[in-house]
C-alpha cells in the first residue's frame, strides 16, 4: 500500500476478484450500487487506488501507475473514455457515499481527543 500521489491511496486485493465482484463489494459497503465501467480492464482486480468525493481527475495517473481498477465519488464523461482506452476498470459510487466514512471517523475522533461534543448527522445525497 502506498500512494500515487497526495490523496490518491493504493493497495492490493489478497486475492483477485473480477469487476463485478468487487462493484458488488463495494456497494455492500457504501450501501451504493457504483457506477461500474469496466469492458475493457483486466479479468480481475488485484491493484486498485482510489480517490473520495470528486477524485475522478486523477484516473490517468492511476492508471500510469498500472492499477487494476480506480474507485471514486464522481464521474466525468472523459472518465469513461479514459477509463476503457487505458483498459482500466472504474467506479463511481458517489461523492458522499465515499467521503462519509471519512466525517464519521473524524467526528468520532474529535470526541475521543478534544473536549468538543460533535455528532455526525448523516444527511443522505444521491450524488
Amino acid at each position: 500500500m502506498g500512494e500515487i500521489e497526495p490523496l490518491v491511496p493504493w493497495g492490493e486485493l489478497t486475492m483477485p476478484v473480477p469487476g463485478l465482484e468487487l462493484a458488488s463489494w463495494i456497494e455492500a459497503r457504501l450501501g451504493r450500487k457504483p457506477l461500474w465501467c469496466g469492458d475493457t480492464g483486466p479479468e480481475v482486480v488485484q491493484r486498485v487506488a482510489w480517490c473520495t468525493g470528486g477524485g475522478q481527475s486523477f484516473i490517468d495517473s492511476a492508471a500510469r501507475f498500472g492499477v487494476d481498477a480506480f474507485i471514486t465519488g464522481e464521474v466525468s464523461e472523459q472518465t469513461i473514455h479514459s477509463a476503457r482506452e487505458q483498459g482500466l476498470h472504474f467506479y463511481a459510487a458517489g461523492h458522499h457515499a465515499t467521503e462519509r466514512g471519512g466525517i464519521r471517523a473524524l467526528s468520532e475522533w474529535l470526541n475521543e481527543n478534544t473536549d468538543l461534543d460533535v455528532t455526525f448527522i448523516d444527511i443522505p445525497n444521491p450524488a
